[in-house]
């Protein structure tokens, strides 16, 4: 399976499809980012409408005279209090009893008149400077100015509340979600069969599994607060337009078929170019993940030259292959502004025209225009929604091609407890894919538990593929292999697995500490640990480490030389006290002395362990119980060393061109 098929032509739609299996389980906090934004939207509506209120009303003032018994201009004046109340006491004084008529009554009666005339006389020209005085009116407005501040910063304090509760309701559905879909690509690559490792990078690995879905989930957050932020207030100004003038926004519309055209041909456009800048970016990785692992390589053979010109290669190819992306997104915001554009200003002109034939206040207007817009402010953002949409699903689909990795076949059902390590081949066939010849040929082989049996042979004769068979890594084309008697397809693949412990020629040892990489997957025990070191003749160098069994070894154990690195991984596979053993050149990287104080280690365990030992320096084979010679996938001779070497055969000869 190449790289390439991780990124096939998988449709965009069966793409989202596959990662709304991935929200699906985290929606509720979709859900509540989108009424947290439909919120926000739901107060857009007010900012046209307090702003056209104001217009229309903050500066109309209502006129009132100090008293309501305030005549208008021009009416009829009436009597002044001071006239009235003078003329009643006059009255009064007229009508006093005829019995007192005498003489003296008649001069009190002529003395209270005058007094009466001068009274009236001194109080009218008060009243009338009173009466002909203006009254100074009182001044009231439709609403206080104070109010102005405390709703406008309620309304936004508001806004900002729900945008937060919006965004952060969104953000943990994504970071949910990023973290579910890298968790199933992990899985796939524990699951994938061995043969997928042989085509898939590590760094395309890494970059599918660690880079792409954040930057996948990150695009279509993006793009979703924007449709929220964006998009339902848009709505919201749209209901309200349709409120304030129907005829004129429903005009509106015309622009629509001509911006989803632009949309399209700019979206087909989008996936192409998306599609190739991924398919570059993996091919850089992979040239610098290539330098990074082969950098003693790269050195030894002062490529660095050679290699900065097949990075410069890969990069302009990112580089070209980004710009005509980014040129391709330019393209859809410049077109649907120029749209939008055209039906605006039809708009705005036509309201004017309305306006001024119509006689609406300036207030109705002004609502109209600012809903108008903000809407078109809105729309302009929304026009840029489906580009990264597009770059979203083209990356994912990249890394969710994964998921069609096809997984190793366990159909085994049965476990073993207690395995012994009474090992059988009969009649075992193998030949990998693309290969002209069969690795392994009708093979037969018996390898008895607690015995030690060397494989020997030329590169290429089928040893480690013995091994790749017995650990469930390949399958056999045609025969049988039994542990204990049970048909290991019979078995899972856990319960196989862990009846080997196995060092291989190729050492991987992890990022972490001593202790850490020979308690891998296991329980750490510091005795246990101890015992092992002595084992694999390591435990006075790790002594001699800062910090002991915790120190670091960096890298793939960069840290560590050659030799110390092949001494830990034997200690880690002597850790884990599997009933069968397999090295395969495990000492070939060692000295003489080192050498042979592991042979001496694993004595202490034969009869206890089945031991399986590949190797090309024959002189550590020799104690084994059993040597099988292995050529063109076939058993050609199997005995003990001292048997062999009577037979003078192919064991022989080898040994002899050693010596």
């Amino acid at each position: 399976m190449s790289e390439t098929d991780y990124t096939g032509d998988e449709p965009l739609k069966l793409t989202a499809k596959r990662l709304w299996r991935f929200m699906k389980p985290h929606r509720w906090g979709l859900m509540l980012s989108v009424v947290a934004f439909v919120l926000v939207a739901a107060t857009e509506p007010l900012i046209p409408k307090l702003l056209g209120y104001a217009l229309g009303e903050g500066f109309q003032s209502k006129s009132a005279s100090a008293s309501s018994s305030l005549p208008a201009l021009g009416g009829e004046a009436t009597l002044p209090a001071a006239t009235t109340s003078t003329a009643a006491a006059a009255a009064s004084a007229a009508e006093a009893p005829a019995a007192s008529a005498a003489s003296g009554t008649a001069r009190t009666a002529a003395t209270a008149s005058i007094a009466g005339a001068s009274a009236s006389t001194a109080a009218t020209p008060a009243a009338s400077a009173a009466a002909a005085a203006p009254a100074k009116p009182t001044v009231e407005y439709s609403f206080p100015v104070w109010m102005v501040p405390i709703v406008l910063i309620g309304l936004f304090g508001l806004r900002g509340l729900f945008s937060f509760c919006g965004q952060y309701m969104l953000n943990w559905t994504i970071s949910r979600t990023v973290m579910d879909i890298r968790a199933a690509l992990l899985q796939v690559l524990l699951k994938a069969d061995a043969r997928v490792y042989t085509s898939l990078q590590p760094a395309t690995a890494v970059t599918k599994v660690v880079n792409d879905p954040q930057q996948v989930v990150t695009l279509i957050a993006g793009a979703l607060v924007t449709v929220l932020r964006d998009g339902l207030p848009a709505l919201a100004l749209m209901g309200y337009l349709f409120v304030l003038n129907w005829q004129l926004t429903l005009l509106s519309m015309i622009t629509v078929p001509g911006l989803a055209f632009v949309v399209r041909k700019v979206n087909k456009r989008v996936r192409k170019m998306g599609s190739w800048a991924y398919d570059a970016q993996l091919r850089l990785v992979s040239v610098v993940e290539d330098v990074t692992r082969a950098w003693r390589v790269v050195r030894s053979f002062d490529a660095a030259d050679y290699e900065r010109k097949r990075f410069a290669e890969r990069a302009r190819e990112v580089q070209r292959s980004a710009l005509k992306t980014a040129a391709a997104n330019a393209m859809a915001q410049p077109l649907s502004q120029l749209m939008a554009s055209v039906g605006i200003s039809i708009i705005v002109s036509l309201a004017l025209l309305q306006s001024r034939q119509n006689q609406t206040g300036v207030g109705e207007f002004a609502s109209f225009v600012t809903a108008l817009l903000f809407m078109s402010s809105r729309l302009r953002h929304l026009s840029d929604v489906m580009q990264p949409i597009t770059n979203a699903l083209v990356v994912a689909r990249g890394c969710m091609g994964m998921l069609d990795t096809p997984a190793e076949p366990d159909t085994g059902t049965k476990e073993l407890h207690g395995a012994r390590g009474d090992i059988a081949l009969e009649r075992v066939t193998l030949r990998y894919p693309g290969a002209s010849r069969d690795a392994l040929a009708a093979l037969d082989m018996r390898i008895p538990a607690g015995r030690t049996t060397a494989l020997v042979g030329s590169s290429g004769a089928g040893k480690t593929s013995v091994v790749n068979l017995l650990m469930g890594f390949e399958r056999p084309d045609g025969g049988r292999i039994t542990l204990d008697g049970v048909a290991i397809d019979e078995l899972t693949k856990a319960n196989l697995r862990r009846q080997f412990a196995v060092v291989s020629q190729d050492i991987v040892l992890f990022d972490a500490s001593v202790a850490d990489n020979i308690a891998y997957a296991q329980e750490r025990d510091d005795a246990k640990l101890e015992q092992v070191l002595r084992a694999a003749a390591l435990w006075d160098f790790v002594q001699s480490l800062p910090e002991g069994l915790d120190s670091s070894i960096g890298a793939n154990g960069s840290k560590l030389s050659g030799g110390q690195r092949q001494r830990l991984a034997i200690a880690r596979a002597l850790y884990k006290d599997a009933p069968v053993w397999i090295f395969d050149e495990a000492t070939s990287a060692l000295d003489t002395e080192s050498e042979r104080a592991v042979q001496q280690a694993l004595e202490h365990w034969q009869g206890r362990k089945t031991l399986i030992v590949i190797a090309h320096r024959l002189s550590t084979i020799r104690r084994a119980d059993c040597i099988q010679v292995l050529a063109d996938g076939q058993v050609v001779e199997s005995g003990n060393h001292d048997e062999l070497m009577a037979r003078d055969g192919a064991y022989a000869g080898m040994v002899k061109v050693q010596h």
